[in-house]
Parts: structure tokens; C-alpha cells; sequence
């Protein structure tokens, strides 16, 4: 049995198809059927019983794919460790990230980095942060960047850039009488004109929509909303339009919307919109990997 024959039956289980599994490996399906066919018989069991919509694990399957993960996990940091000794600035790293970062943080971080490490080449995965946590875990990407909260407690991480939420009320609202100004910071805009305003906000399993209703808990205030989209450009594009009033991270406004028509939120109720890199605790750290998360140290809270 090889780390190949384990990559295959990793695989076979991640699509749920002998055939899925096939095109993604550039295999022919018989093939992978007889790699399957000679691990089984090594073992003495079967690992993947036939359904009428494709394969899943038998319960010896579910050990021995718990023992593959394992192996194959552990062969990468071997090798990791490895290109250690060999020495050198020399390596990748795979960095996971969301959409929005990939025009908001990376031109801030790669550019100096690649000049500083010619050697060390980015591998650039993207995904929602619920997609980043989950490769963090399963391996498949070294650092993640993410929006808190990070919700896999296998993690650790910190933060290395903060935003913060502004209220982009509609222009035909009568949102004029809500604001005002505090310590002589503003202009804040009072939380009771969300009460019975209808918003465009991200899906609740966003990150940015977490930050939104722990705004709204914390302002006793059950947000009557319109409209959901996944998209942060979508609510500024609402907004832009008077369609409904939103919640947003200010960085990533629009022109527009920066220079006219926004609004901070109390201290009180404010709840920050983050940037953290996050890594698998406890996990073997590579030196490639290492350079990087030093790097984002230096440039931490610098944009």
C-alpha cells in the first residue's frame, strides 16, 4: 500500500464517486476501481459500499479513511520538514482567502513579500472563511486569512487588520434627525433609526452579517431586513441607489458612499470588522510558512 493508493481512497470519499473521483485524479474509472479493488484485499474489507447515487464508506471504511487522513497529513509535514534541513528561503505557501481580500489585503502583503523572498512561491486558494477554516483543517492551506468569528476551536490566530461598521442610511429616510455628534467624534447615527429601517444585509452565515447582529443584540434591535445577497459591492450598490439603508465595513465602501453618506455607530453597540491569519494549534510550522506569518506581523494594523 502506497501514499498514492491512500490519496485515491481519500478522494474516492471526498466526491462520493468512483467516477467523480476518477476525473479529478486524470484516471481512467477502471483504473481507480482496481487501485480500490487491491487496497480492499490488503485489507480484508471492504471499504465503500455502492449506492444508487455513488459510494460511501462501509464502518471499516470510516477507520481506514480516518488512518489515511492521518498518513497522508503526516507525509506533508515530513516533507515539510525536510525542505527545513535542506535550508534556504525556498518553498510554498498555500494562503487561503475571500474574495474581498484578495483586492483589500493581498496588494499590501505580497508585493513586499515576494521582493524580500523571491524563493518562496504563494499558492493563492480561494473560498468563504467558513471554505478556509475547513482546508486549514484538512490541510490544504497553510494560513488563512479570515473575518472573526473564528469558529473552529482547532485554530489559533490573530488579528492583523481592524475596519469598522458604518450605517449607509437612505437618502429619502429621515435619517437626518439621528445624527449627532460625540466627544467631538462623529457623526454617529443613533441605532433607533434601524429599528423600523429596511436593510440589505449579507447572509446570516456571512461573517460581516455576524458582525451586523451582534451590532443589533447589543442595540436590543430586531433588524427588519429586505434583502440578502453574499456580496459587500451589492449592499453598497443598494445603498447607492436608496433601495434600503445597510451596515458595512467602511474600507470597503464605495467612493460615493465614503465621502457623502456614512455614518459611525456608537462605541457601545460597534463591534469591529477584522482581519485575522489563522493556523491549524499545535500544528508543525514550516519556515516558508513562517517568514510569511512574520511578514504579516510587521505590516500588522498598517492598512
Amino acid at each position: 500500500m502506497t501514499f498514492h493508493d491512500l490519496r485515491y481512497i481519500v478522494v474516492i470519499a471526498e466526491e462520493n464517486s468512483i467516477t467523480k473521483a476518477a476525473d479529478k485524479l486524470y484516471m481512467t474509472q477502471p483504473a481507480l476501481s482496481q487501485y480500490l479493488k487491491k487496497v480492499e484485499k490488503e485489507l480484508g474489507v471492504l471499504i465503500f459500499e455502492r449506492t444508487t447515487t455513488g459510494v460511501r464508506p462501509t464502518a471499516e471504511g470510516v477507520q481506514f479513511l480516518a488512518f489515511a487522513k492521518n498518513v497522508l497529513h503526516e507525509e506533508q509535514d515530513m516533507r515539510k520538514q525536510l525542505q527545513n534541513l535542506r535550508g534556504g528561503d525556498v518553498g510554498e505557501v498555500r494562503l487561503g482567502f475571500t474574495g474581498t481580500q484578495a483586492t483589500y489585503v493581498l496588494p499590501h502583503i505580497l508585493p513586499d513579500f515576494h521582493l524580500k523572498y523571491p524563493g518562496i512561491e504563494i499558492t493563492l486558494v480561494e473560498g468563504s472563511s467558513n471554505d478556509i477554516e475547513s482546508k486549514l483543517l484538512k490541510h490544504e492551506v497553510d494560513i488563512g486569512f479570515l473575518h472573526p468569528p473564528v469558529l473552529e476551536p482547532e485554530l489559533e490566530w490573530f488579528e492583523f487588520s481592524r475596519d469598522e461598521m458604518v450605517i449607509i442610511p437612505r437618502e429619502d429616510s429621515d435619517y437626518q434627525r439621528y445624527v449627532y455628534w460625540k466627544d467631538g467624534k462623529g457623526p454617529y447615527l443613533d441605532m433607533e433609526f434601524l429599528r423600523n429601517e429596511p436593510l440589505t444585509l449579507t447572509y446570516p452565515d456571512m461573517r460581516s452579517r455576524m458582525i451586523c447582529d451582534q451590532i443589533f443584540q447589543k442595540a436590543g434591535i430586531t433588524p427588519k431586513v429586505k434583502l440578502t445577497t453574499k456580496r459587500l459591492n451589492v449592499l453598497d450598490a443598494m445603498a447607492q441607489v436608496g433601495f434600503t439603508s445597510t451596515i458595512m465595513p467602511y474600507k470597503q465602501l464605495s467612493a460615493e458612499l465614503k465621502n457623502h453618506r456614512r455614518y459611525y455607530i456608537d462605541p457601545k453597540y460597534s463591534v469591529p470588522y477584522s482581519f485575522v491569519a489563522a493556523v491549524r494549534k499545535n500544528a508543525y510550522i514550516p519556515h516558508v510558512v513562517q517568514r510569511l506569518i512574520e511578514e504579516l506581523h510587521l505590516k500588522q494594523y498598517t492598512f
